[in-house]
């Protein structure tokens, strides 16, 4: 394994969004893809075979070998288990070809930029149904069915054959250029882009005013548009737009797009990377746009959601219970 000098070189050699990609692939589909032998021994955990002690925890996307008392994410699991350096591990899964390792230290080229940039983005192919989608979106997320069957009706999602909600993003001439993926069982926790996808275009819906939120995940968009729904709002009425993750990429080309816009309003997760991203965009957009934050005393704004719908049916509860007592 490289030192710890070389590998601080050799991270400036990829973008931060680069790695972030990298290191937010989903451990369990690569492993999948690549014919490991995987045999699951939980909730969250799967042994893969033929490596001693080695398992992959779906919900948490980390590894541990405990008789080589190694593990950590996606770059280090391909560096273990397929004997890579580094540089070499980001580029495999990013989908680079891979030099020579006397040639890991040279700078990518404008040429390969542009191969990369011109890679084909293909979505996924369609399932003939949409009960998975729309049971998991609608009972497990607690997102309005309205919301849900308005968003099927602009393509915007869909389910794939593996039963995954996927979820589209368009150019202004209405090409996919994006696509986010997140399974819809609840017992292997699997998220992620389709291949090649272009995060200036992300997940976004809603139109006619001068406000964009920004979200972190499709979900979590979805279900701001259901709480303004359950206040008796028009949740059409505004833009909502899912960075698929934590990039201001998709940001910068929809503010560039939409000049009517003059307020954004950050609704990322309460979590520290959500936290300290949400400083970041205050700084770099609080000169040119009206920007607030959208805060939850919960993780994110689905979490937020269910407690608040939770708490309603338990008041309901007790108010029915009240009723029955007063009628006795």
């Amino acid at each position: 394994m490289l030192g710890g000098e070389n590998v601080g070189y050799q991270k400036r050699r990829f973008t931060d969004e680069q790695i972030e990609k990298a290191n937010s692939m989903n451990l369990l589909d690569y492993a999948i893809s690549k014919g490991f032998g995987l045999k699951k021994v939980g909730k969250n955990s799967y042994h893969i075979k033929g490596f001693g002690g080695l398992y992959i925890n779906s919900l948490e996307n980390k590894w541990n070998c405990f008789s080589q008392n190694k593990g950590g994410g996606p770059i280090q699991f391909v560096m273990f288990i397929e004997d890579k350096t580094w540089v070499e591990a980001v580029k495999q899964l990013l989908g680079m070809p891979i030099d020579s390792k006397t040639d890991i230290y040279k700078p990518i080229s404008s040429d390969y930029k542009r191969e990369e940039n011109n890679r084909e983005f293909i979505l996924p192919e369609k399932n003939n149904t949409y009960k998975h989608v729309f049971a998991y979106l609608i009972q497990t997320r607690k997102i309005d069915k309205d919301i849900v069957n308005e968003l099927v009706k602009e393509k915007k999602l869909y389910e794939d054959k593996n039963r995954n909600c996927v979820f589209v993003g368009y150019d202004y001439k209405g090409n996919a250029k994006y696509a986010n993926k997140r399974s819809t069982n609840t017992n292997i926790t699997y998220k992620g882009e389709v291949l090649n996808s272009n995060k200036a275009f992300p997940f976004l819906f809603g139109k006619g005013d001068n406000k964009v939120f920004v979200f972190e995940s499709p979900i979590d968009a979805m279900s701001h548009a259901t709480l303004f729904k359950l206040q008796g709002l028009d949740w059409k009425n505004q833009y909502r737009l899912s960075l698929g993750g934590l990039s201001e990429k998709g940001l910068d080309r929809f503010l560039n797009d939409n000049k009517n816009v003059t307020d954004i309003t950050l609704c990322l997760d309460n979590d520290e990377a959500g936290r300290n991203t949400t400083e970041k965009f205050l700084k770099k957009y609080k000169e040119k746009y009206s920007v607030e934050v959208y805060k939850t005393t919960t993780k994110d704004v689905n979490q937020e959601l269910k407690s608040i719908l939770h708490n309603i049916s338990h008041s309901k509860s007790i108010e029915d219970d009240l009723e029955d007592e007063l009628e006795i």
